[in-house]
């Protein structure tokens, strides 16, 4: 098809001619991006957001957990919504009143991710893989998940104050209608390693909205004048880390003891059987710490669960005390 030199121009003429009318021309050559000092400052946010993520996450999983942001892209929401997976989990959350944002997870990912949870080893095997979960496992699943919007809160924090609440988790992206089908939408990419599973992970927010949100100006200048109103009161890094390490959840065993059965023995187990233990019944109980033990405690209940109560801390030199 033959290209007109002049079309444009001629319409700029035309519709600059009936301003006069309340009408105002449209470059419609004209692109919405962000500028160099914006992307400086979506890529600190989501950096941190990523570091947040992980530190997290990888307790949870007890396993290796990386998250990447990857080249931040822009899309219209149709465009980005039709290149999805048939069945891609989302987990829909509001930003403002009218204002909503997603987060999608690559399918195979996302059961990698159940199957660490469930105590795998984070690598379904093909005859496990499938293109659906079941109620509870999406309850499941959506707990890890739902900490991804903490973590989006807490890289905001020092930028502007955002409350993101969860909508839904939804798996058919064609039934999410969160913006105009051209409304222009940032997706903001992260290649994901569990164990040695890997795939994707996309925060996908209104361009409009997300560029409102910035702080106007040079990046380097709003971090200088940043430092300048905050290093008086600002913790240092070592605290920061500190604090992390605080709200890291470890996971704590508490061990009945041990037998030794013959092969034949086990092999003739029943239910109602009893197997004998070599603790005895007067003996505190070892607490461990991942594998280790730390503690020694004795058993009882607490708000009509099992419970141990701490009897003693071991120090390091205890004959008891594991490295």
């Amino acid at each position: 098809m033959r290209q007109d030199s002049g079309s444009y121009d001629e319409i700029m003429r035309l519709t600059s001619s009936r301003k006069g009318d309340g009408a105002s021309a449209y470059d419609f050559r004209k692109t919405e991006k962000f500028t160099t000092d914006q992307i400086k400052f979506i890529e600190n946010i989501f950096v941190s957001f990523s570091d947040t993520v992980t530190t997290s996450l990888a307790p949870m999983l007890q396993s290796r957990f990386r998250l990447e942001l990857m080249t931040i892209v822009t899309r219209s929401y149709t465009s980005y919504i039709n290149s999805l997976a048939e069945t891609t989990p989302m987990l829909i959350f509001k930003l403002d009143q009218d204002v909503q944002g997603f987060i999608d997870i690559d399918f195979g990912l996302a059961f990698a991710l159940f199957e660490r949870l469930m105590g795998g080893k984070g690598t379904p095997s093909r005859d496990e893989l499938r293109d659906t979960f079941t109620d509870l496992e999406k309850a499941i699943l959506q707990k890890p998940l739902a900490r991804l919007l903490d973590a989006y809160a807490q890289a905001w924090k020092t930028l502007k104050p955002v409350k993101p609440q969860l909508v839904s988790f939804e798996f058919n992206p064609m039934a999410v209608h969160i913006a105009s089908p051209s409304e222009l939408m940032v997706i903001i990419p992260f290649q994901v390693d569990i164990a040695s599973a890997s795939g994707s992970i996309n925060v996908v927010l209104p361009f409009q909205y997300l560029r409102d949100c910035l702080p106007k100006g040079s990046y380097d200048e709003f971090n200088l004048t940043k430092g300048a109103k905050t290093s008086a009161s600002q913790p240092p890094m070592t605290a920061h880390i500190a604090d992390k390490i605080q709200n890291a959840e470890v996971p704590i065993t508490v061990s009945l003891g041990r037998a030794e059965l013959l092969f034949q023995e086990l092999l003739s187990l029943e239910v109602g059987d009893t197997i004998r233990l070599d603790t005895e019944i007067s003996e505190p109980l070892k607490v461990k710490v991942e594998g280790k033990t730390k503690f020694f405690g004795h058993p009882g209940t607490k708000d009509s669960k099992l419970a141990c109560k701490i009897s003693r801390v071991l120090q390091e030199g205890d004959e008891e005390f594991d490295e």
